[in-house]
C-alpha cells in the first residue's frame, strides 16, 4: 500500500483526470461517491490508518482542497445540475392504468403487475433487492374490527440489517386496510397469493390461463433483469410517459402521503427511512406549482376586469381541500379600481341619485 504522501499525490491526480467510458467528466456528487468507494476499499483491505476524507488527518489536507475545488469547478460547468430521479405516479396515472386493464385480475400478468406496484406503494419496498427476496409468507390477509387488510412483515433491508447496531430497531410490520369494491387491494393480494399456493417465492413466471384457472404461475422465479423492468413495462403498457423505474413505486408512496398532509413519522414508517432523507420525496404537484407561479407573477393590469382574474373565489383552477393538501386560504382578489366601484353604486339607467358626493375607500 502507498505511503500517505504518495497517496495524497495520486489522489489529487485522480480527481483531476478521471473520466467515464465516454471520456466525459463526472458530476460532483458522483466524483465524491467514487472517492468514498476508494476509501471503503482501503478499509476492506485493512488499511485503517489513512482516512483521506477525515478533516483531522492533516496528511491529506491538500487532496481535500483539490477535491473541493474540483467539485466546485464541475458544478460551474453545469455538471450535476440536472438530477435524474425516478418519477412518481400520480392518482390520474393510476386511474389510467386501471382503466386500461394494466392493473386488475383479468389475467396472470395484470394481477402480478398489480401486486408488484402496490407492494411498492403500500409498503415502500425498494427497487430490486427487497422484491427479489420477497416470500409469500411475508404477507397475510385478514379482517378485524377496522376492516379487511393486507399485512406485510419485513425482513432485512438496506436500513435494517438486524445486527448488534440495530438491536433497538424493529423490522417493518404494516397493516394496510383496503376499501371494499372491485379494486380492493386485499382481494387482489389474496387471489395472487392463492394462485401461488401461499408458499414460496413471491414473483414467479406467469402462465397462460385455462378453462379451470384464468390466473396461473409456474414454479420458476421471475429473472432479476425482468423484475428490474417491471415498472417500465407497466408504464409502457399504459402509455404513460416519464422517467419510471422500480423506485417509482416507493417514490409514489412518499409523495402521495406528503401531499395528503400525513405526518413525516408515519411516512418514514411506510418507507423505512431512518433519517430526513425521506424529505427528498417531498415534491409539489402541478396544482401547487401553478398556484405558486400565479402568486409570483407580475400584478394584473388595472384595466382588466375582475372576472378574468385567476384568484376569483369560484375559479376552476383554484385548488380545493378535495384535490390538494395545501391548507385552504382565502383567495386573493385583484384590487378593483375606483371607476369600477363607482360604476356599481351609480344608477346609470335612470336619474342620478348621488351627485357631488365624496367617497373614501379604505
Amino acid at each position: 500500500m502507498l505511503e500517505a504522501a504518495e497517496m495524497n499525490h495520486w489522489l489529487q491526480r485522480f480527481v483531476i483526470e478521471v473520466r467515464n467510458k465516454k471520456g466525459e467528466e463526472y458530476p460532483p456528487k458522483s466524483l465524491y461517491s467514487i472517492i468514498c468507494g476508494l476509501l471503503r476499499y482501503c478499509k476492506d483491505m485493512n488499511v485503517n490508518d489513512k482516512n483521506f476524507l477525515d478533516e483531522k488527518d492533516l496528511r491529506f489536507v491538500t487532496f481535500r482542497r483539490v477535491l473541493d475545488s474540483r467539485m466546485k469547478e464541475l458544478l460551474s460547468k453545469g455538471f450535476g445540475t440536472k438530477v435524474k430521479r425516478a418519477d412518481p405516479l400520480s392518482l390520474q396515472d393510476e386511474e389510467h392504468l386501471w382503466q386500461k386493464g394494466v392493473f386488475g385480475m383479468t389475467n396472470s400478468v395484470s394481477l402480478q403487475h398489480t401486486a408488484f406496484f402496490y407492494a411498492c406503494k403500500l409498503f415502500g419496498l425498494r427497487g430490486r433487492d427487497e422484491h427479489r427476496n420477497l416470500d409469500c409468507s411475508q404477507f397475510e390477509i385478514g379482517t378485524d374490527q377496522t376492516g379487511k387488510y393486507v399485512r406485510f412483515i419485513g425482513r432485512s433491508t438496506k436500513t435494517f440489517k438486524g445486527g448488534l447496531s440495530h438491536l433497538s430497531l424493529d423490522n417493518k410490520d404494516i397493516k394496510h386496510y383496503s376499501e371494499e369494491g372491485p379494486r380492493c387491494i386485499a382481494t387482489h393480494f389474496q387471489k395472487y397469493l392463492e394462485a401461488l399456493g401461499n408458499d414460496g417465492i413471491f414473483y414467479r413466471k406467469p402462465l397462460e390461463g385455462n378453462s379451470e384457472q384464468t390466473v396461473r404461475y409456474g414454479k420458476q422465479a421471475v429473472g432479476i433483469n425482468k423484475l428490474d423492468l417491471f415498472m417500465k413495462e407497466i408504464c409502457q403498457k399504459g402509455g404513460i410517459q416519464g422517467n419510471f423505474s422500480n423506485h417509482s413505486g416507493k417514490r409514489t408512496c412518499a409523495t402521495q402521503l406528503y401531499q395528503a398532509g400525513i405526518e413525516e413519522q408515519e411516512i418514514m414508517g411506510r418507507t423505512g427511512h431512518r433519517s430526513n432523507a425521506v424529505r427528498t420525496y417531498k415534491t409539489s404537484n402541478e396544482t401547487i406549482q401553478k398556484k405558486v407561479s400565479h402568486v409570483l407573477n407580475p400584478p394584473r393590469d388595472a384595466t382588466e376586469t375582475a372576472e378574468g382574474s385567476f384568484f376569483e373565489e369560484n375559479s376552476s383552477d383554484e385548488p380545493t381541500t378535495e384535490n390538494t393538501s395545501v391548507l385552504a386560504t382565502p383567495p386573493m382578489k385583484r384590487q378593483r379600481t375606483t371607476p369600477e366601484i363607482l360604476k356599481d353604486v351609480t344608477n346609470t339607467k335612470g336619474v342620478v341619485q348621488f351627485s357631488n358626493c365624496n367617497f373614501n375607500f379604505h
